[in-house]
């Protein structure tokens, strides 16, 4: 038996689920083969329907990915042992990297799904570890990440004496011309279906580079803005098919997922005036294009770093004002406002997703593994 009859046998229970067969109809179609083929089946089929009949979209062909729990199958070395029949293994080849297989080995696998992709088979595993994330009054270095479109994204890092690193910078240019590329292509066309991935593996990139900086500090925590909705009623078509296709909360999912992962904790804030004043002298000043002008200290900065300096240090005037209700002030917080004297309107609250601060959780990463097609 091959990796394409086992894919076939999963289709077939799959329609047969989807159109009203239950578990002992199909068992009796799939007699021969193991139960849990059929279990997953069903599962599958569920889940599918509870969606159609929440969003109403329904698909143009059934496609199914062949779904695996922790029981149906094992992994030895490059091997993939899958058990398709009583007594019986469906032995597969794998080349997962060295990281890929230091994850499996330190963390526990939950299951996972073999997933066709351009005449290419990958296992996409499901890994999951308890993490203990730091609490925000113990982290040293503050990441102030600033989400736009002239920049996807400009982190700067703020450090226990008030003194900001150089910021880095991720360009937009790619993602305006993979925008412009999708608006002059109907949706349902194969080109614009490249350019959603071409747009999800920059998101990807994005992310694991934004949580390498963090890393590179101690004690890191990343402070991002609270989003909300925005309006997309500008006379130009371009602009508003830019803003449209604006990613930003997905790319602050995959940064906060991606710290998580790694003991990094993830804050989001009020951005209220974080691109209006000066992150120096904390004076009003005017934005020209990408420049941020201070009328009053005459300096000039990228405005986009200039909004991501002043996320970090509204989290610090936070954290500071914490501790003088709890009488922990010290010195070193006394200055901790940063390069000027003048803090930002007082107008800093905390906002996690959860409405509380976490510090033990579990979570669940997933890791794309080639297959080889060929099986004993």
């Amino acid at each position: 038996m091959g990796i394409t009859e086992i894919f076939s046998i999963y289709s077939e229970a799959f329609k047969l689920a989807y159109v009203g067969y239950d578990y002992k109809a199909l068992r009796e179609v799939h007699e021969e083969y193991n139960s849990q083929i059929d279990a997953n089946a069903l599962y599958d089929a569920k889940n599918l329907r509870k969606s159609i009949l929440t969003t109403h979209h329904y698909p143009k062909k059934l496609n199914p990915q062949l779904l695996l729990r922790k029981q149906d199958f094992k992994i030895e070395g490059n091997k993939l042992l899958i058990i398709y029949k009583p007594r019986n293994r469906l032995t597969l080849s794998i080349f997962p990297s060295e990281k890929q297989l230091a994850e499996i080995q330190n963390n526990i696998t939950k299951g996972a799904r073999l997933v066709k992709k351009e005449n290419r088979v990958f296992l996409n595993l499901v890994l999951e570890k308890e993490i203990s994330l730091p609490r925000w009054e113990e982290c040293e270095t503050i990441i102030g990440v600033d989400i736009g479109i002239n920049y996807l994204a400009v982190c700067s890092a703020l450090n226990r004496n008030g003194k900001f690193s150089n910021p880095i910078f991720f360009h937009g240019g790619e993602w305006k011309h993979l925008c412009d590329r999708k608006r002059k292509i109907e949706c349902h066309k194969e080109g614009f279906k490249h350019l959603t991935r071409r747009q999800h593996e920059i998101l990807h990139t994005v992310s694991k580079r934004i949580v390498e900086y963090a890393k590179s500090f101690s004690k890191p925590i990343i402070v991002m803005e609270k989003l909300g909705k925005f309006k997309n009623n500008s006379w130009n078509k371009r602009y508003n098919f830019l803003l449209g296709n604006w990613a930003r909360r997905k790319l602050q999912f995959m940064i906060e997922y991606k710290a998580k992962w790694e003991g990094i904790p993830v804050v989001y804030i009020n951005s209220a005036y974080t691109s209006q004043y000066c992150h120096y002298c904390g004076a009003k000043g005017e934005r020209e294009n990408k420049t941020f002008k201070c009328p009053k200290c005459r300096r000039t900065y990228n405005a986009d770093a200039n909004a991501s300096m002043n996320l970090a240090k509204k989290f610090r005037q936070l954290l500071d004002e914490r501790k003088q209700m709890i009488g922990e002030r010290s010195p070193v917080d006394l200055s901790s406002a940063g390069e000027g004297e003048t803090c930002l309107p007082c107008q800093t609250h905390v906002q996690p997703r959860n409405g509380m601060q976490m510090n033990r959780m579990k979570l669940q990463k997933t890791v794309s593994i080639p297959v080889g097609v060929g099986g004993d």
